[in-house]
């Protein structure tokens, strides 16, 4: 590998500079081929970090429920719901009404039902699909 030029590197710790120069004498490198492929695998995986990072946050926004809670009554239909365009919860609820509202659009937009004393869903929902 070619130098152009000489590049100083201040504050490298004595411990990990040593490390580095027995690596380059096991590998039979010498100690700024072994720092030049540490930076492009740092680099490579500090990008691949930050991309994954902002995948993982921008789908923990998309995947947050609405969290409807701590009300003594509510009717509420489908198309609200659906409206709406994202999951929703329904917690700490007396009384729950929900009208108008197709079993799959129930499954697609309700995210859970916690703690509501009585609950309406239209017949055409499985019971057994709402517990």
């Amino acid at each position: 590998m070619a130098n152009d030029e000489t590049i100083s590197v201040k504050g490298v710790k004595k411990d990990l500079y040593d490390r580095i120069k027995d690596i380059a004498r096991e590998s039979g490198k010498t100690i700024g081929e072994i720092t030049n492929d540490a930076y492009r695998l740092f680099l490579s995986a500090s990008s691949t970090i930050k991309e994954t990072g902002e995948q993982f946050i921008q789908g923990l926004k998309e995947s947050q429920a609405m969290v409807i809670s701590n009300i003594d009554y509510l009717e509420i239909t489908g198309k609200e719901i659906v409206g709406y365009g994202k999951k929703v919860m329904f917690k700490n609820i007396g009384t729950l009404k929900i009208k108008e509202i197709s079993e799959k659009e129930f499954e697609d937009y309700i995210d859970s039902i916690v703690n509501v004393k009585k609950l309406g869903v239209p017949g055409n929902i499985n019971r057994l699909k709402v517990l």
